[in-house]
């Protein structure tokens, strides 16, 4: 039995990682449950740890695992194979993995692909030391997680749930509360004529309400004389009478909405003062006064607690017709306040002619820092860093809310860049190196007993 070096953890990293972006396992309704190539992705991670030796289970496509270890308790790790939408601007292909000044990119590779290999690498090389854990180790591999949870929800309807556990999908140090989680969509009546001489007859933008929409397509029928510019686009083009204008954003997280500029907020500002019906201006205008801030501010609910910081709201998609827009928001809100309270308060700001429809909800997640788990990451982080830490909140939803205990652990840095869901997804080679150290000492110490 030998112990494996920083360089051969690396090059396997690489080498295992690599097979997993090149298979761009995005949600497709092509085969089930989540299309053919996340079915893919799953067999192609479950043959990865095959070839090495652990033990496997594929529970009906919807997830697997990979285990080593024995005992009662299970350590969990849950981690998750399907990924977002590649979307424009792209400099390196996302689905190749490709590595340059310390860098690996491709869609994936941050969010969560490469934390999960980062995972993975820490128990082949316990494994390969000899190290036999008390508890059995168990990776659990999702495949529905940038949508709607089912894959994990299907496996846990048939496997047992982790005595403890953590997801490598967020921050390190530790991530021990999460905000509540609200989807909704708001929906504008509108009702337009064709006699109207201007007005808009369609406007779409976004697909996943979890993302700063980066694009926005908005055409116009104009029958007046007098030529309609807008100077904030990136194209225009004229056909008759009727006009199709592309505004163009910045991507970003639905967690960190200000970290991206939303094509549709930036839509609304362009259009509004125009000469459109009645119907449709006051929809713009009711749109920028209240949706412009990411903090929900302006729709009543600037909620604020000290644990988990302020609420977060994102607009992240808008699909109009002349009849009605639908706009769908993502909230996040602060663990010290209910669905109930951001509902309600939203609610009450909204005007007769907004409707108020929910998709999904998810409760806020909260496990006390003084928990044994929590204190044995933060130790095991504590001696790879050499840093102090203390566990933190964030915005995001991971799969630690689906376990009965367990919290978010990495994998990327405080200090490092945050590419998920975005162009150019990437990681930094030295993070991946320092987490898969980080996980080999808290699998190690939590389950040699």
């Amino acid at each position: 039995m030998t112990k494996m070096t920083t360089e051969q953890m690396t090059e396997e990293f690489e080498q295992r990682l690599e097979r997993l972006i090149r298979i761009p396992s995005e949600y497709s309704t092509d085969e089930p449950p989540f299309g053919k190539n996340i079915r893919k992705a799953l067999h192609e991670l479950l043959s990865i740890a095959e070839e090495d030796g652990f033990t496997t289970e594929n529970v009906d496509d919807f997830a697997g695992h990979i285990e080593f270890g024995e005992g009662e308790e299970i350590f969990g790790i849950l981690a998750h194979l399907d990924v977002v939408p590649a979307g424009n601007g792209w400099k390196h292909s996302p689905y190749a993995l490709t590595k340059k000044d310390g860098k690996l990119y491709g869609r994936g590779t941050q969010d969560d692909k490469g934390p999960l290999i980062a995972a993975y690498m820490a128990m082949k090389a316990l494994k390969q030391e000899g190290f036999l854990p008390k508890k059995r180790v168990r990776l659990i591999a999702g495949t529905d997680e940038e949508r709607e949870w089912k894959g994990i929800d299907h496996y846990f309807s048939k496997k047992e749930m982790p005595d403890f556990g953590f997801t490598p999908d967020a921050v390190f140090p530790v991530i021990h509360a999460e905000k509540g989680l609200i989807d909704a969509s708001l929906n504008l009546k509108t009702n337009v004529s064709e006699d109207e001489s201007t007005y808009i007859e369609r406007i779409e933008a976004g697909d996943r309400l979890n993302m700063v929409p980066d694009a926005t397509e908005v055409t116009i029928v104009h029958k007046g004389e007098q030529k309609l510019t807008f100077p904030s686009a990136d194209n225009v083009t004229w056909n008759g009478d009727r006009v199709t204008i592309h505004f163009s954003g910045k991507a970003a997280h639905g967690s960190t909405p200000e970290r991206g500029e939303n094509a549709v907020l930036k839509t609304m500002s362009a259009l509004e003062g125009m000469d459109f019906p009645e119907s449709q201006q006051r929809a713009i205008t009711w749109m920028v006064e209240h949706m412009k801030a990411s903090d929900g501010k302006g729709m009543g609910i600037p909620f604020e607690d000290e644990i988990s910081g302020a609420l977060t709201m994102n607009v992240g998609t808008l699909h109009g017709s002349m009849e009605n827009w639908k706009v769908g928001i993502n909230i996040r809100y602060p663990i010290s306040y209910s669905h109930d309270d951001v509902v309600t308060n939203l609610k009450n700001l909204l005007p007769a002619s907004v409707e108020y429809e929910e998709v999904d909800q998810m409760q806020s997640l909260y496990v006390p820092e003084d928990h044994p788990g929590v204190q044995t990451l933060l130790t095991s982080y504590e001696k790879v860093t050499g840093e102090t830490s203390e566990a933190k909140a964030i915005g995001g939803a991971t799969y630690a809310r689906v376990l009965e205990n367990g919290v978010a652990f990495g994998a990327i840095f405080p200090e490092s860049p945050d590419s998920a869901h975005q162009a150019d997804e990437c990681v930094r080679v030295e993070d991946m190196q320092r987490a898969m150290e980080i996980y080999k000492s808290a699998i190690y110490e939590w389950t040699r007993k």
